[in-house]
């Protein structure tokens, strides 16, 4: 978990530094306040009693600058942290390979941007931000009380001790505990957006009692067990307070028998009440933020595990660009080590060629496809770019030269223009010609401020078949050697699908992979090659 803060260190060096500059001057102004006043009473000495006052206030004047400056720095620190954390999170995220990040839930990865992540801010960098002047503020409060009598400091000596035995007894199921309620809100989270996503069929086949049921019974285990980690804290912090209630108790009788007995005198005993609270204070943060420390532990393994690639794959080649051929050979694939979907598959893709990939749903086209765009690897056999096995090329260089056409289409909201071009620079006459060749024209023209005009909510204000052809364009646009299509033409009517097909055909010197289930007449001899993908083989038509 250093490495979380590691970055921001001279930040958090700065706030320590003004919060130990806090407690030198407030150390100074008790000690100036004892002395003051046994001079006061042993010498009856009043002479410059209204100097030494105003100086005692003018050094009161300079605490609260400095207790707000410390206070925002150690704000900012804590905002600079959680801030980089989650940035570097995302960034990390998107490093995973796509096959790994579909294995995963992603309630997941949502659960660890918000909750989790609060945790660690609430849990671990707060108190990060502040232990350095505790422990100042402990040290500053040892001197003030030796000064006074080193004898007092036996009983802060025994509830430091007490305070870290029950944190060490509390850490562990704490831990336990917290790691189990982040697994449920992952859960949770997972189950909000499938209620979301579903919203029309539970209206529709009256599942509103069921959902509510549901969704109240879980609600219900995560409140009951954040109720228990609140419940162990409390009694924790309980417990602390009223050992630190017996300390304060025992540090007033000690003071009071010291100064009965002339041990020390009446500014000692005001320098040593004066200490207690700087004492106990950071003893009693230590017992309410260590526990919480060590519960973090666990959750910060669960997010950086969300971010590990399990089948991790060394990639030393350069995508050289494809010159003749992509080549399968022997291929055998299975999901999750279960049934092979694809066995003994071997096929040749010649560059420029146009090839046709049909047959039954959940016959192996669409993982075919998933093989070729480097989304997962083969377990058996290999798929080669002129001879130079696709495993060993690397991911970006390979994904920014193909293009991907698929039925289930994202919509930013965003406008028009960014949809399409998905935030890269194209010239105008680029983007007609793709507008122009996936049908949109029309569409284009029909929008109330042309390509600027906002699409919402993942597309709710278009139909099926203009999001399917903002993504005809989007491949258009993207100029790409190679280009892969997984049901593109499935929410467009036929003669609409039919002509988009016929200009993604007349592409010169572009590889085009069509899996699908419509063919259309007028273009099937246009293809190079036509290939049933059935029962784990793929045969040529």
């Amino acid at each position: 978990m250093f490495k979380l803060i590691k970055p921001y260190i001279p930040y958090w060096l700065l706030a320590t530094l003004v919060g130990v500059f806090h407690i030198a001057i407030e150390t100074a102004i008790y000690l100036k306040i004892s002395e003051f006043i046994d001079q006061t009473i042993k010498f009856g000495n009043t002479d410059g009693f209204t100097r030494q006052v105003l100086y005692m206030l003018a050094m009161v004047a300079v605490l609260l600058p400095g207790l707000i400056l410390g206070n925002y720095l150690r704000s900012g620190f804590v905002r600079k942290c959680i801030g980089s954390a989650r940035r570097n999170y995302v960034r990390r995220l998107f490093a995973k390979n796509i096959n790994e990040f579909q294995k995963e839930n992603n309630a997941a990865y949502l659960s660890a941007l918000t909750n989790d992540f609060e945790q660690v801010e609430n849990n671990f960098l707060i108190p990060a931000a502040e232990i350095l002047t505790l422990v100042v503020n402990f040290a500053a409060a040892v001197y003030l009380i030796s000064v006074a009598n080193p004898w007092i400091l036996l009983i802060a000596a025994a509830v430091i001790v007490i305070n870290f035995a029950v944190n060490f007894f509390v850490s562990r199921p704490l831990n336990r505990h917290n790691k189990e309620r982040s697994a449920m809100f992952s859960g949770y989270t997972e189950y909000v957006k499938e209620v979301l996503s579903a919203f029309h069929i539970i209206k529709t086949h009256d599942l509103e009692k069921r959902v509510r049921d549901n969704f109240r019974e879980k609600s219900r285990k995560i409140q009951n067990k954040g109720y228990l980690i609140n419940k162990i804290i409390s009694y924790t912090s309980a417990t602390m307070q009223a050992i630190l209630s017996f300390s304060s108790v025992g540090f007033y009788v000690a003071v009071a028998y010291l100064s009965i007995k002339g041990y020390t005198t009446l500014g000692g005993v005001i320098l040593v009440l004066n200490a207690i609270e700087k004492l106990l204070w950071p003893v009693y943060a230590a017992s309410d933020s260590i526990p919480k420390i060590f519960s973090v532990k666990s959750l910060y393994k669960k997010i950086e595990d969300s971010l590990v690639n399990r089948d991790e794959y060394p990639e030393t080649r350069d995508y050289p660009g494809l010159e003749n051929e992509i080549t399968i050979r022997d291929l055998n694939f299975a999901y999750g080590g279960g049934e092979p979907v694809l066995a003994g598959v071997s096929l040749r893709f010649r560059k420029g060629g146009k090839y046709l990939l049909v047959g039954p749903s959940g016959g192996g086209k669409s993982t075919l496809l998933r093989l070729l765009r480097k989304y997962f690897l083969p377990q058996n056999g290999e798929i080669l770019i002129d001879e130079i096995p696709l495993k060993d090329i690397r991911k970006d260089q390979y994904f920014a030269n193909i293009a991907n056409i698929e039925q289930n289409v994202f919509i930013f909201e965003d406008t028009a223009r960014n949809n399409l071009t998905l935030y890269k620079e194209y010239d105008e006459a680029e983007i007609e010609r793709a507008i122009e060749m996936a049908g949109l024209k029309e569409f284009v023209s029909g929008l109330p401020e042309g390509l600027d005009t906002v699409i919402y909510d993942n597309g709710k204000n278009i139909s099926g078949g203009e999001r399917s052809r903002i993504a005809i364009a989007r491949g258009l646009l993207n100029n790409a050697e190679i280009m892969f299509l997984d049901e593109p033409f499935a929410n467009l009517d036929a003669e609409t699908a039919a002509a988009i097909e016929k200009n993604i055909l007349d592409l010169p010197g572009v590889t085009v992979i069509n899996v699908s289930h419509v063919v259309f007449r007028e273009n099937q001899d246009r293809y190079d090659g036509r290939y049933l993908v059935s029962e784990k083989k793929v045969t040529a038509i």
